[in-house]
């Protein structure tokens, strides 16, 4: 990735310890924010990697940490100009691992009880990165399926949410992600999820009802 250039009143500075600039004033230096993540201009594909340190809340039940390593997938890079990049995933290759006994716990301490699962399906991720800062905002659609084995499979849950780099709110959940720094950052979303028609599950959530997730995550652009 292109190394990031700073540009003051009287001369260029490089800096490798900072991503500010100095601007020279007659009496003064006055300390100027610069963009948060590099340059992509001469790239068109964008890789995102969700990390371990994930977590997803559902009604008013206990977050779970959920460890989504490896999943992620390829998008499209568009430059719209003014610092802003369009990013675009192709779902037929976003891989979100599913949530069971191997990836997620309750509060951290208790691994959700086999054979639960919690498989997790995008439909379409698409959305904005504003360079100059690091603010990453995303439309999300997905479908959650809530199963245990082939014993109980209900209809699939309907997620539509924005994931952010900012702060996010539901009736009952909010969360606070992380601008991008480097390559790095933390979305956040809620949603609100409807009644799915089945009489347990919608109980059990008590439907309509607050989702909320929370995605540590790289963006790698070639």
């Amino acid at each position: 990735m292109a190394s990031l250039r700073f540009l003051s009143t009287h001369q260029y500075v490089d800096n490798q310890r900072s991503i500010r600039y100095l601007r020279t004033t007659k009496n003064r230096a006055t300390i100027v924010p610069v963009q948060a993540v590099a340059s992509t201009q001469n790239y068109t594909k964008v890789r995102l990697r969700t990390r371990q340190d994930c977590e997803l809340a559902v009604s008013f039940y206990p977050r779970f940490r959920y460890n989504a390593l490896g999943g992620g997938g390829w998008g499209t890079v568009t430059d719209l100009g003014d610092g802003k990049l369009h990013l675009s995933f192709d779902t037929s290759v976003l891989v979100i691992p599913d949530m069971s006994y191997r990836t997620a716990m309750l509060m951290g301490l208790l691994p959700i009880p086999p054979p639960l699962n919690i498989a997790i399906r995008p439909v379409s991720l698409e959305g904005v990165l504003e360079q100059r800062t690091g603010e990453v905002n995303l439309n999300f659609e997905s479908d959650f399926y809530f199963t245990a084995g082939t014993i109980y499979q209900p209809p699939g849950l309907k997620i539509r949410t924005v994931l952010t780099t900012e702060t996010t709110r539901g009736r009952n959940l909010s969360a606070t992600g992380r601008r991008l720094v480097g390559n790095s950052g933390v979305l956040v979303g809620t949603a609100t999820v409807e009644k799915v028609g089945d009489i347990f599950m919608d109980n059990f959530l008590q439907l309509p009802n607050d989702a909320l997730a929370v995605m540590s995550c790289d963006f790698v652009f070639e």
